[in-house]
């Protein structure tokens, strides 16, 4: 009977996966990965007029014959003040972004037939043009389709009811919509990357045989009419999902995309790069776009709010999300157009997307293949309206507002979400000629990971077999995940094993994330694996710099060759098994030197405040708690109510000047980094705020001055159903609850204000209401016998201010 026992123990125990044999050990192979690619085969890529070339093959673009991960941020022209679209761009790139897509709405620019308006919020070639002076790249995405939440999704209005097939090849559509695209191509004249332009891009259509948005004209209770060609009508859904049944007419919507192309080639808009959405069996350019991608892990489209299956990872290149899909994926790089950081709500549905899901799913997303990281949206908005006409999409959306949920708000706010993106954008600007043709590999243990398993190590690696980075994280959408605690990967390449970390184990902390190089040479500096993670590599006075960050639960160690020369400060080196193991802390800078090549490791915390400044061969990193602006001569210190600015600049500069504050230099634990406060005087906004019963507040800002005064933002924190800003009889904006405070900012109103009161009015939230079930639970009332419940907390009034700095660096 013993014997028995011992061999059914022995058989248990043989098919038992591997990666859980000693609890907190995983394993991982990359003996056995393909990393070949197709050249040749697309219609794409291109040629400026000064000699810079781009080019796309099956796995990544190629920009000037090396590797290049774009990182795209969705920010709407005509949802912004055209007055501040150069300082909102400015944060976008702060934000580590490197291109900018924006929507043409056509109905906004042919609000009636025949007359286009180029103007004021409407001035796209300013638009294109701020964002290339600021060195950013464009995408623009023509339509005719656009959605973006727009009424009618942007078709104009005057084209329902009349005898016309909308999006597909009818020739009534097809010359309404060359007639559009002559007038796009005449605005971006001369702005073309062939002509030494920012537009490297553009989407054609959107969402094309897949999703549609409703046609305005409608009645309550009457079944929804979308904006499809009827033969598409049963293909057709709401929002992003998965298609499983095809699509009986791709032909003739592989026509019509084809047309869209020429008739865009043909009005000017030729760019090496094309956009088709390609998720969930849409249609795209047959070997003429880019199919890209999205993953919204917060959707309010759906009537389910469960975990979704977007923290974890996969091959998103061979098994791309919402698939199926329509085209052969092996002859297309994995690009995502739509990542979610932020989702709109609907009155019945109101997902709340917390700032800390932004970058876990970023990690997953390039972790899995992506080789395009496109944030929607990265800046929110307001949607125009004329008078109180309203331009937003019928279908319970706000009327005004497109906040978004976003890294940077509807006012130019930077929300909680904003600064954990950076590590990842500024990685990718840095190390995406590295990352780009290595191929996603996965752990035997991520076969049984499903969204509600919180137990088991959520990581890929990205490799060719003998040196790549582990991408992992900790987060999963609606449920708490428990730290992960004394943990360790061994990994199998072709060329040896090692283990990571290379001593000890790691803990992966709740809502983490990290990516951490193995086998890599950093500028002649052989790494042959570090527990810090690349954050972002720039040049100085002709030596080189890489930033790396401290992970809370990771000693940070960089490994090396046992022969490597190294000096720093704060650090300490010893030699394990003929390798060179330098420790630096983990709560404090500190900073390590061997050939001549610098590398500076930050706590995630500070690396939350870092900027990377100056121009290709002349920067420097710029730790503040301050958001930093850069600006051709000077920079800017965005503070949001803070008089006093923590500036450290690295390397070491001379000095700091600054006509609007006193500076005092300050003691820096580094030689190579020197460090300043910034002191300003209080400002009080002179306003008046003043409740008028439970429900309402008239503000009168009659006397506001700006004068040394960025903006100026008014915080609601409440408990009800909506709420409404009123001035002059029309809606500024509104807001629908979502478990979180609303905050307004005054700038852009304070010429209106000098001649009119604003109102606040707020509805309370009512005990049968159809989305309490999506807010926190904390934040539901106890209705007890009530029918109604409304709290509204004193409200708070924060001063933003704006301190111009110039750097010495001689």
């Amino acid at each position: 009977m013993k014997n028995k026992l011992l061999i059914i123990l022995f058989l248990f125990l043989l098919s038992f996966p591997a990666w859980l044999m000693s609890g907190g050990k995983y394993h991982i192979d990359l003996s056995d990965v393909n990393t070949e690619v197709l050249r040749g085969h697309l219609d794409l890529g291109g040629q400026s007029l000064s000699g810079e070339i781009i080019e796309v093959n099956s796995f990544y673009i190629e920009r000037n014959g090396e590797p290049y991960i774009p990182v795209i941020a969705e920010f709407h022209y005509s949802r912004y003040p055209r007055e501040y679209w150069d300082e909102q761009i400015k944060k976008i790139k702060a934000g580590g972004v490197t291109v900018v897509a924006s929507y043409v709405f056509w109905n906004l620019h042919e609000f009636k037939e025949g007359e286009f308006d180029w103007s004021g919020n409407l001035d796209l070639r300013h638009f294109v043009e701020l964002c290339g002076k600021n060195g950013l790249d464009v995408i623009v995405r023509i339509g005719p389709f656009a959605h973006g939440e727009m009424r009618n999704g942007g078709l104009p209005d005057w084209l329902y009811g009349r005898p016309i097939e909308v999006r597909s090849n009818d020739p009534a559509y097809l010359y309404y919509v060359n007639r559009l695209y002559h007038q796009i191509g005449e605005q971006l004249s001369g702005l073309m990357f062939k002509d030494n332009g920012p537009i490297i891009g553009i989407q054609i259509e959107n969402e094309y045989q897949h999703s549609a948005a409703p046609w305005a004209f409608t009645y309550q209770g009457a079944p929804r009419e979308n904006t499809v060609a009827r033969r598409d009508v049963d293909i057709t859904q709401i929002g992003v999902g998965v298609n499983e049944f095809g699509n009986e007419f791709a032909g003739l919507g592989r026509d019509h995309m084809k047309t869209l192309k020429m008739f865009a080639i043909e009005a000017g808009m030729e760019t090496p790069i094309y956009t088709a959405t390609g998720w969930g069996y849409a249609t795209i350019v047959e070997k003429g776009s880019i199919p890209v991608m999205a993953g919204y892990a917060y959707p309010f489209w759906v009537p389910d709010n469960r975990p979704s299956p977007f923290y974890l990872y996969k091959n998103i290149h061979r098994n791309p999300d919402y698939s199926p899909v329509s085209y052969d994926v092996n002859l297309y790089p994995s690009m995502a157009a739509e990542l979610g950081t932020g989702i709109a709500v609907t009155y019945s549905r109101r997902p709340r997307v917390p700032g800390e899901s932004f970058l876990p799913m970023m990690v997953r997303t390039v972790g899995s293949g992506t080789n395009g990281l496109g944030f929607y949206m990265y800046h929110g908005g307001t949607t125009p309206s004329i008078g109180n006409f309203f331009m937003t999409e019928g279908f319970g959306l706000a009327n005004k507002s497109y906040d978004y949920q976003s890294p940077i708000g509807e006012f130019g706010k930077a929300s909680v979400g904003y600064y954990p993106l950076k590590l990842i954008n500024y990685f990718l600007q840095s190390y995406g000629n590295v990352l780009a043709p290595l191929y996603p590999v996965l752990p035997e243990s991520n076969e049984s990971i499903t969204p509600d398993n919180t137990e088991t190590l959520r990581y890929a690696v990205r490799t060719d077999g003998i040196s790549g980075f582990i991408f992992m994280h900790n987060f999963q959408d609606r449920i708490a995940m428990p730290d992960h605690r004394d943990l360790h990967i061994n990994v199998n390449t072709i060329e040896d094993s090692f283990r990571f970390p290379h001593d000890g184990t790691f803990t992966l902390k709740s809502e983490a994330s990290g990516i951490f190089p193995f086998n890599l040479d950093f500028d002649g500096v052989f790494l042959h694996q570090a527990t810090a993670q690349p954050f972002m590599r720039f040049e100085n006075d002709g030596r080189v710099y890489h930033v790396m960050v401290a992970i809370e639960g990771f000693h940070p160690q960089l490994v090396l060759n046992g022969d490597t020369d190294v000096s720093g400060t704060g650090i300490k080196t010893e030699l394990i098994n003929g390798r060179k193991v330098v420790s630096f802390p983990d709560d404090r800078l500190s900073e390590m030197v061997s050939n001549d090549v610098s590398f500076l490791v930050i706590p995630y915390e500070m690396a939350l405040k870092a900027w990377l400044t100056g121009k290709a061969g002349n920067q420097h990193l710029i730790i503040s708690n301050a958001l930093v602006l850069e600006d051709e001569k000077s920079l800017s210190l965005i503070s949001d109510h803070q008089t006093d600015i923590c500036v450290r600049v690295y390397p070491a500069i001379r000095d700091l000047r600054s006509g609007e504050a006193s500076v005092k230099k300050l003691e820096q634990e580094l030689a190579s980094v020197s460090g300043w406060i910034l002191s300003i005087d209080p400002k009080e906004p002179v306003l008046q705020l003043i409740p008028s019963g439970d429900r309402h507040f008239v503000l009168r800002a009659e006397q506001l001055d700006m004068n040394g005064i960025n903006d100026v933002f008014i915080t609601f924190d409440y408990r009800g159903d909506r709420a409404v800003c009123m001035m002059n009889g029309e809606l500024m904006t509104d807001h629908l609850y979502t478990s979180a405070p609303w905050t307004i900012g005054l700038k852009r109103y304070v010429e209106m204000l000098k001649n009119h009161e604003m109102y606040f009015y707020f509805i309370p939230m009512r005990s049968d209401a159809p989305y309490l079930n999506w807010l926190d639970e904390e934040v539901v009332p106890d209705f007890g016998e009530r029918r109604e419940f409304l709290e509204i907390k004193e409200p708070e009034i924060s001063v933003e201010y704006r301190i111009d700095i110039i750097l010495d660096k001689n």
